[in-house]
C-alpha cells in the first residue's frame, strides 16, 4: 500500500500517522527525539506492508502485470491507492477532501522541527495536497511518471513504472475488483492490531 493507505490505517494521531508515511523513505528508522507515536506508527508501516506482501489477492495482482518486473509491487501500491480514493467513503468516516485538508494542515505544523529529509518529504506531501492527486487515473499516470524520474539509468533502461499502464488500463476492472476483495482484510489486519482504543482512528 502507499501513503494514502497508510495514513487511513492510522491512529488519530499526526505523529502516529506521520511515522506511518514516513517509514519507508526513513528506511523504517526515526531519528533521535522522535515521538513514541511517530516510532509506533514506523512499526504499524512494517506490519501492513508484511501483511500485504504475503496475502495471495496481492500475488494475483502481480501475475496480471506480467510475469517479471520488480517495479510491480510500486505500481500495485500507487493502484491501490488510486482505487482506494475512489471508494473513500466505503473506508472512512469522513470525507477525502475533509481528512486530507486536517491531515496536510497538521502535517505542515507536525514537521516544522523534524531533521531537515524528514521535514521536506512532509511539507512537499501537504503542500502539494499529494494524497489527493490519485483519484483520477491521469494522477495515477502523473504518480508513475514521478517513480520514473526517480529512477537510475540502469534501472530505467530495464524498467520503468510507467510501462505497465497499457496493462494496468487491460485490467482495470479485474484489479479493482482484487483490492475490493483485499482493502477490507487489510482494514481488520490494522483493527486487530493497533495499539489503544480501538476506536482511535477514521476507519468505518
Amino acid at each position: 500500500m502507499n501513503w494514502l493507505a497508510h495514513t487511513l490505517l492510522s491512529k488519530n494521531n499526526i505523529e502516529y500517522q506521520l511515522g506511518n508515511v514516513l517509514a519507508d523513505p526513513l528506511r523504517g528508522a526515526a531519528w533521535k527525539g522522535a515521538s513514541q507515536s511517530l516510532i509506533e506508527g514506523m512499526k504499524m508501516h512494517k506490519a501492513i506492508d508484511k501483511f500485504t506482501d504475503k496475502h495471495p489477492v496481492l500475488t494475483l495482482s502481480k501475475s496480471k502485470l506480467g510475469s517479471k518486473g520488480h517495479l510491480k509491487g510500486v505500481v500495485l501500491d500507487l493502484l491501490y491507492d488510486h482505487f482506494l480514493s475512489q471508494n473513500w467513503q466505503a473506508y472512512c468516516r469522513y470525507d477525502l477532501t475533509d481528512f486530507l485538508l486536517v491531515f496536510n494542515r497538521k502535517a505542515f505544523v507536525s514537521s516544522r522541527d523534524y531533521p531537515d529529509k524528514a521535514k521536506r518529504i512532509v511539507s512537499r506531501m501537504a503542500e502539494t495536497n499529494l494524497l489527493g492527486n490519485y483519484q483520477t487515473f491521469n494522477g495515477l499516470i502523473i504518480a508513475l511518471e514521478r517513480i520514473d524520474q526517480r529512477l537510475s539509468a540502469r534501472t530505467h533502461a530495464r524498467e520503468t513504472a510507467t510501462q505497465y499502464l497499457p496493462v494496468l488500463e487491460q485490467h482495470y476492472d479485474d484489479l479493482k475488483a482484487d483490492f475490493t476483495a483485499f482493502f477490507p482484510e487489510l482494514v481488520v489486519y490494522f483493527k486487530n492490531h493497533q495499539l489503544g482504543s480501538a476506536n482511535n482512528h477514521c476507519l468505518l
